[in-house]
């Protein structure tokens, strides 16, 4: 979908300085750096650290408890990406696979605007590390 939206993304990103895989990071570099035409991850840009990013993780059913809970160690993790200034959107499988292609833009539009909005506003992130609630409407 971010391809569809003409934004530039690297899949599979190890975040310099934190030693953690994300799913999904979009970069300022991302449009001009040599990340391949698989997405594949950054080579040698340590200095992307310095920017505050946005990072798009695919939840499916692994990362969850019997109860849909996110499993404590992934939410340690964005919490640790979060305090290190990225903008973290943890997307659920079951609300993903209920929408449309449509949706599914409106969906990353929303978080991605409510991600800028926060980098320059400042406004604390959220306490739950779902994501969920980082959605305008906390939908």
């Amino acid at each position: 979908e971010l391809t569809r939206m003409g934004i530039a993304h690297v899949n599979e990103l190890c975040v310099p300085g934190l030693g953690y895989y994300v799913n999904i990071a979009i970069l300022p570099e991302a449009g001009t750096s040599g990340a391949d035409a698989d997405g594949a991850a950054l080579a040698g840009r340590a200095e992307t650290t310095k920017y505050a990013g946005i990072v798009i993780e695919v939840d499916g059913p692994s990362r969850y408890d019997d109860k849909r809970r996110l499993r404590p160690a992934l939410g340690m993790i964005r919490r640790h990406l979060t305090l290190a200034g990225w903008a973290v959107l943890g997307v659920p499988y079951w609300e993903w696979n209920e929408l449309k292609a449509q949706a599914r833009k409106a969906y990353l539009a929303k978080f991605l605007a409510r991600a800028v909005y926060r980098s320059h506003w400042g406004e604390a992130e959220p306490n739950d590390s779902s994501g969920a609630d980082m959605l305008p409407g906390g939908a």
